[in-house]
């Protein structure tokens, strides 16, 4: 667990970010998951998607921030290993499911490119659930320890 001293120096740096003051996570993070989400909602009219779905790749919270540009990456990945434990464990969780999902949903999809009816009703059902995951991480950004699934309206609350 980071110490106290260390904490409210990361939370005085990272004001005027999308860096959250407490949790020291960005939601930024999630536009990594965000273009799988949005190649998964074309893949029923547009199948040859798979292949970029296919062809993406996890990336770690520090690789994303690493190759993102932003101006506060550095400052992202630093503070990244601070984060207090109560939010990264669950965070770290959310994460690794986004990535199971996507993996599984490649393999369960490949096996529909024959039936473009079955093909977008599945990649429906799975960036819905994506998308969920996506909900759930940002509210652990925001200040979440829960780890149940949080209800739209306690997501809503938390911005």
């Amino acid at each position: 667990m980071p110490d106290a001293d260390t904490l409210a120096h990361y939370r005085t740096l990272v004001k005027d970010t999308t860096i959250d003051g407490n949790t020291l996570l960005s939601t930024d993070y999630f536009n990594h998951f965000n273009e799988v989400i949005m190649l998964l909602s074309m893949l029923g009219d547009m199948p040859d998607m798979l292949d970029e779905i296919r062809a993406w790749q996890p990336k770690t919270y520090k690789q994303h921030f690493e190759g993102s540009g932003l101006g506060f990456a550095s400052l992202a990945i630093d503070a990244y290993d601070h984060v207090p434990p109560e939010y990264r464990q669950p965070f770290d969780r959310v994460i690794a499911e986004l990535e199971a999902t996507i993996a599984e949903a490649v393999v369960v999809l490949e096996a529909e490119l024959g039936s473009p009816e079955v093909l977008g009703f599945m990649a429906s059902d799975y960036w819905q659930r994506l998308q969920k995951l996506v909900d759930r991480g940002s509210a652990i950004v925001h200040g979440a320890t829960e780890q149940a699934t949080l209800d739209q309206d306690a997501i809503d609350a938390l911005f």
